[in-house]
């Protein structure tokens, strides 16, 4: 009898065990499923999404509030070669919701950076509450130049959700730090 219950006993833990590797692999895949790679394909399709349900951790980047109520910011991502400018409505300090976005990877030229405090004659600014609403790609020369003109600009337009190319203007960044 004591061999039955050791055989019953010892079928019952295979099967066990054969159901839990079987769901190992699901658990594994949940934990990604639902995760856009972060790639240009990837950055197509996030829009309405989470910006944190991009796959990884980023390293670089950087991101400013366009209000003092802090409903709409601008975010820089930038991995594996990758690098996109994103609008987010409802941020918080690492997350928000999609609006726009601008892929920069195939544009941004070496030496290059995203400037956050660009401004025209009419938009966007040094000042605090006007960051973020026009931004360039820029080359400060690593640090050396201040003011610079960026290659191309955009202007942030909050009500239609997107990213407007500025054309026919001149726009300036300045490329000194972002304290508050």
């Amino acid at each position: 009898m004591i061999g039955r219950i050791s055989s019953r006993a010892q079928s019952i833990s295979v099967g066990l065990l054969s159901i839990l590797l079987a769901l190992i692999p699901v658990s594994a895949l949940s934990q990604t499923e639902g995760r856009v790679p972060f790639t240009p394909a990837g950055i197509k399709s996030i829009r309405g999404r989470n910006i944190c349900d991009f796959q990884g951790k980023y390293f670089e980047g950087v991101g400013v509030y366009l209000d003092r109520d802090r409903t709409y910011s601008v975010d820089e991502r930038k991995r594996d070669g990758v690098d996109a400018v994103f609008l987010l409505s409802s941020p918080t300090e690492h997350c928000g919701t999609v609006e726009s976005f601008l892929d920069l990877t195939h544009l941004i030229r070496k030496g290059e950076g995203v400037e956050f405090k660009c401004y025209t004659l009419h938009e966007g600014g040094t000042a605090w509450g006007a960051w973020g609403h026009v931004v360039g790609l820029a080359d400060n020369h690593n640090g050396r130049a201040r003011l610079v003109h960026p290659r191309l600009a955009w202007r942030v337009d909050i009500k239609e959700k997107r990213f407007e190319e500025i054309e026919g203007q001149s726009v300036t960044c300045d490329t000194a730090g972002y304290g508050d």
